[in-house]
Order: C-alpha cells, then sequence, then structure tokens
C-alpha cells in the first residue's frame, strides 16, 4: 500500500487537475451557447434561400408547358438552373475532401470518428484521385504524417464560429470548383443535434444536387400555381440565388463542425471531472483508512507497553 505522504501528494495532483477540468468545461459550455445561436441563425438563412429557390422553381414552368414554348418570362427558369456552372457534373477529374477537424484536443472521440469517416470515403475513392483540404490542425496532422497531401490547409480556427472566414474559405472552393480543379466537393463535418449528441457526416456541397432541393422534406414544393414575374430574368435570378445558397451551405456545414467541437470538449471535460472526483473519494477513503491504521497501531503499541510496565 502507498505511504500516506504519497497519497496525499496524489489528492493534491488530482484535485488541481479536477480545478482545471471543472474550468475548461465551464469555458466549453459558454461557446457552446454562442456558437449554437450562429448555428440557428445560418440554419434559418439557409431554410429561407432553400425555400426561395423551391418557390421559385415550382412558379416556372416545365419545359413541355406551354408557357415554356412560348419564350414567355420565366420559361428558362428550369433550364437556366440546370445549366448553371455550380450544377455541372463532370466525368474526369479529382475530386475534393473538405475535412472539419478541431485546433486543439481534449474533446472526446470527436476527431478520432471524422478521421475514421474520412479515411473510409478516401478507401472508397481510391480508383480516383482525391484531394483533402483540411480545416483543423487535428486531421492535417493525422493525414499528412500518413502521406496524404493537404490541397490546402486553414489552421488555428480555434473553433471560432467566423462567418466572414466561412464565406472566404467557401468563395475560394466555389472557385476551384468552376475552375475546373475538381469535378465534386465534399464536406465532411460533425453534425450538431442536440447538446449532447453530434454525428460525422459527408454532404456533397458542389455540383449542387437539384433533387436535394427540389424534394426537401422540410421545404416541399408548393402545389399551388403561382404567377411570378422575374426580375430582370429567371437566368440572373438562379445566377444569383445559387451562390448564396452555396455559400450559406458551407457556413452551415462549419458551424455545424465548431458547435459539436465544443459540446464534445464540454462533455469530455464534464466526464474528466466526475472521474477526477471519484479519483478524489477513494483516495480520501484511502488516506483515512490508512490514518486509522496507524492510529490504532499507536495505541496498541501504547497499551502493551503500559502492560509490560505493570
Amino acid at each position: 500500500m502507498a505511504s500516506l505522504r504519497t497519497i496525499r501528494q496524489r489528492i493534491r495532483s488530482i484535485g488541481s487537475t479536477k480545478q482545471i477540468m471543472r474550468a475548461m468545461q465551464l469555458v466549453s459550455g459558454s461557446k457552446l451557447k454562442r456558437a449554437q445561436s450562429r448555428l440557428l441563425q445560418a440554419r434559418a438563412m439557409l431554410a429561407f434561400l432553400d425555400g426561395l429557390l423551391q418557390r421559385a422553381l415550382a412558379a416556372a414552368p416545365k419545359p413541355d408547358h406551354p408557357a415554356a414554348r412560348s419564350g414567355r418570362p420565366g420559361s428558362q427558369a428550369i433550364r437556366g438552373w440546370r445549366e448553371h456552372p455550380l450544377c455541372a457534373r463532370r466525368a474526369d477529374g479529382p475530386s475534393t475532401l473538405v475535412l472539419f477537424t478541431s485546433d486543439a484536443g481534449l474533446c472526446g472521440s470527436y476527431n478520432t470518428n471524422l478521421i475514421q469517416l474520412a479515411q473510409s470515403h478516401l478507401r472508397r475513392e481510391s480508383l480516383r484521385q482525391t484531394e483533402v483540404i483540411y480545416i483543423g490542425k487535428k486531421g492535417h496532422r493525422h493525414f499528412t504524417r500518413r502521406g496524404v497531401p493537404a490541397a490546402e490547409a486553414h489552421l488555428d480556427l480555434a473553433g471560432r464560429p467566423n462567418l466572414t472566414t466561412a464565406e472566404a474559405i467557401g468563395r475560394s472552393l466555389m472557385e476551384r470548383f468552376l475552375s475546373g480543379r475538381t469535378v465534386s466537393i465534399h464536406l465532411l463535418y460533425s453534425q450538431f443535434l442536440s447538446a449532447m449528441v453530434h454525428r460525422p457526416a459527408i454532404l456533397q456541397w458542389l455540383p449542387i444536387q437539384l433533387p436535394a432541393l427540389t424534394h426537401s422534406p422540410t421545404h416541399p414544393i408548393t402545389k399551388v400555381a403561382l404567377d411570378y414575374l422575374f426580375e430582370p430574368s429567371p437566368q440572373r435570378v438562379f445566377e444569383d440565388l445559387l451562390p448564396r445558397w452555396a455559400v450559406a451551405t458551407f457556413q452551415r456545414a462549419m458551424l455545424e463542425a465548431f458547435t459539436s467541437e465544443h459540446s464534445a470538449r464540454m462533455i469530455a471535460m464534464k466526464n474528466a471531472t466526475d472521474n477526477a472526483e471519484e479519483l478524489l473519494n477513494a483516495l480520501t477513503l484511502t488516506r483515512n483508512k490508512i490514518r486509522q491504521a496507524g492510529i490504532t497501531k499507536e495505541i496498541s503499541e501504547i497499551v502493551g507497553t503500559v502492560e509490560a510496565l505493570k
């Protein structure tokens, strides 16, 4: 059994660690609230843009509709959407995977789950060239050490939900797609479900998948025939809406990742604090037993000495 001095040193050390973990839990909880608020705003903005695209598409005549063949305003809306550069599908060329991980650790299995899903995705895409863009140090460090170079790397973001930075990165990726340097872009991030639940997810960001927009369960196309006037033209409306929708989708994905990171770190720090508390209780009990055994031994020696002197 360890000596009383060793146990006291361990109690002091674990007590200090517990205070640090508790402080980090509170900080992560505060960051989580701010990030969650930003995420809800981003989701609302994306839902608005999604609904706007749905209504515009519902109002536009179908290609076989008489209005579509007549050349009236709105007749080119669907064709303009399908022929938009962000919807272009190419057969040959490299694909791009954008991997969101954290810059710092102490967040449980958050990074491990994302890295494992990224490895599975890269194995599935082994027949075609896949370039990886890293957002966060953990994923960058893991894959570059294993021979997967970085097409781009955005590090030291520290989980801060900066929409301006997210928009700049998103537009840079859009330019990569529009210039033909990649045929598709997938986003691999952690989807935030609640303060206690988050899960890795892969989203095909570009090219834009039209069925995902036109048959969204959260924004079904209205069956009411609406007569919209497009100003200045349907083509111009879609040319402006689709990039905005793409940027809003990327911003939401980044906010989902950062919010999940703060949630994972808060949970990890809470578990560490609880474990430290349990260990302190066990060490305190052991210390008390050793002290009691020592006192009992001293009393027995005194009683034995008194009896010997009689």
